[in-house]
């Protein structure tokens, strides 16, 4: 058998039918790194299986326990603690995980654990950083814990008690002019 110069080699190419080699690879795929369907159906397909095989061992993949997309979204939001609920369910639409799947995962980000989780990102953030005051502090700190996921009623929840914090603690830097 002649092999095409450019493509890859190995068991997708020499058996382009075969279920049983797209399920051996799809195992071995998983062996090495959990993945949602709908990616390890992308990988098989760009390796060379034909779509009736990688159709196949993706089922039988399912059946024997080794591709579970809900098991596979529990471990990324538990995986993702310093994000917001809104960027994990971002990443996996961006996976390819069902609604039907994603939704139970979503479903235990708890609200306090995720103010807890927001307002330990944003302290990182402020770091030693210096502000005039709480309105400098909310235009910089707001718009950082959106970009990680964080909805904009809990990042000025997070901004309003932080704000607290320092005027408490009376880390605003009174004697720099306001810009």
């Amino acid at each position: 058998m002649r092999l095409r110069t450019g493509r890859p080699s190995g068991p997708a190419v020499s058996e382009p039918e075969s279920a049983e080699a797209a399920y051996a690879e799809a195992v071995k795929r998983l062996a090495r790194q959990p993945q949602s369907r709908a990616m390890l159906r992308q990988r098989l397909m760009h390796a060379g299986y034909a779509e009736a095989a990688v159709g196949l061992a993706l089922d039988r993949a399912e059946l024997h326990g080794y591709l579970n997309d809900r098991a596979f979204a529990d471990a990324l939001v538990r995986r993702r603690t310093a994000r917001g609920r809104g960027l994990i369910a971002q990443e996996l639409r961006a996976r390819g995980i069902e609604e039907a799947d994603a939704e139970p995962a979503l479903a235990e980000v708890d609200p306090d654990a995720q103010l807890s989780r927001a307002l330990a990102v944003g302290r990182g953030l402020l770091g030693r950083r210096e502000f005039n005051d709480g309105e400098a502090l909310l235009n910089f700190l707001a718009p950082r814990l959106a970009r990680r996921g964080f909805s904009s009623g809990l990042a000025y929840r997070v901004c309003r008690t932080l704000t607290t914090e320092w005027e408490a603690a009376h880390l605003f830097d009174s004697k720099k002019e306001h810009n």
